[in-house]
């Protein structure tokens, strides 16, 4: 990785009418405040904000060419534009403080242990600056210990951290907690638990009376699970322990067992069959493809109602890529339309087969509808 340092001029000229550009135009005598207002172009509210970020003895000894070196330097070696470079520093101002030698030693760090190309590098710093300020050292620690914990491959560590970076600063005797915790509630054993974390890397950061031990006992409550109920769900998506129970789970549900007039039971064989559903916004996503097989396939609403039971799957295949395009060629070739939703699972080719048109044919139609 390059160490010159690339004295940071394009800013300037893209982001700061000239008036602002002048040297004598100091707002304050605090040379992070001034930098964000000659060449960030941020408004006094917003550079005060910054600076108050930073340690005081810190904000006073910076001077504008430390300032300039290290953010040309990170705008050349990351290759960020304007507004990324603005981005990385109005959003952690205490990366000014921090000299080339050390940035350039953290990311050399993160591209090695994690494996990180170029891009990659860019997206973590540009989505993720407050996780650069974090020592190498204690970096180096967390990830030691998911990997001993979990079990983990190089490429799951990457996998996991790209997903949630800021289990790079996370107290390891917290996130020892959840999982202890995560493991005896839904008596997961550690290939189980490795699953739940690496598809859903964040549950490392939940709390456990906040957000964790409310939801599963919720869930439980209102579907009534039993312990396996709860882990088979879980396991299917782990993401639902993110979700809001009052903002997401518990209308989901209403809005499924009122539209499908479903019991117990039967809402209860939905969810955890396909807990993706709770994913799925029930004005765009659920309520269009239903008013679909009613409507333009023609099918009653019990018929609609007893498929969906069968199979909740059907509700995750897309109208525009996959129903809409079937319903056109059924109908082009004189075929029964309930093929559309009884055959969702069919691939393509198999659709085409069973439908007795040429492949060729729906992919027209998925261009164009």
């Amino acid at each position: 990785m390059a160490r010159a340092c690339v004295l940071h001029l394009s800013l300037t000229v893209a982001l700061v009418p000239p008036v602002a550009r002048l040297s004598r135009h100091v707002v304050c005598p605090g040379a992070a405040y001034d930098y964000y207002i000659q060449c960030l172009g941020c408004t006094a509210e917003e550079a005060c904000k910054a600076e108050r970020r930073l340690l005081p003895s810190i904000a006073e000894s910076l001077t504008r060419t430390q300032i300039d070196c290290l953010c040309g330097w990170l705008q050349s070696s990351l290759d960020l534009s304007d507004a990324e470079l603005k981005k990385v520093v109005t959003v952690n101002p205490t990366l000014l403080g921090y000299s080339v030698e050390a940035m350039a030693s953290t990311f050399d760090w993160l591209q090695d242990r994690l494996g990180l190309d170029a891009t990659q590098l860019k997206t973590m710093v540009v989505r993720h600056s407050r996780q650069m300020a974090r020592s190498v050292e204690s970096m180096e620690s967390n990830c030691d210990w998911m990997q001993r914990r979990l079990d983990l491959d190089a490429k799951q560590l990457k996998k996991l951290v790209m997903g949630r970076p800021s289990v790079l600063g996370y107290s390891i005797d917290a996130m020892v907690l959840r999982l202890e915790w995560l493991q005896r509630r839904l008596d997961l054993d550690d290939a189980q638990l490795k699953k739940v974390f690496l598809l859903k890397p964040a549950l490392l950061t939940y709390s456990v009376e906040d957000n964790l031990a409310p939801t599963l006992d919720w869930l439980q409550m209102r579907l009534d699970l039993d312990d396996a109920g709860l882990r088979m769900m879980v396991l299917r998506l782990p993401a639902v322990l993110s979700y809001n129970i009052e903002d997401n789970l518990a209308p989901t549900l209403d809005w499924l067992q009122s539209r499908l007039n479903l019991n117990r039971m039967e809402l209860k064989k939905m969810i955890v069959t396909f807990p993706s559903l709770f994913g799925y916004s029930v004005e765009d996503n659920v309520e269009p493809k239903l008013d679909f097989f009613e409507r333009d396939l023609g099918l009653s609403v019990s018929d609609v109602r007893a498929k969906i039971i069968s199979a909740p799957s059907r509700l995750g295949q897309s109208l525009k890529k996959r129903y809409r395009p079937r319903l056109e060629v059924c109908r082009a070739a004189g075929a029964d339309p309930a093929i559309v939703l009884n055959s969702a699972a069919y691939t393509d080719e198999e659709f085409c087969k069973r439908v007795g048109v040429p492949l060729e044919a729906l992919r027209a139609a998925q261009e164009t509808v």
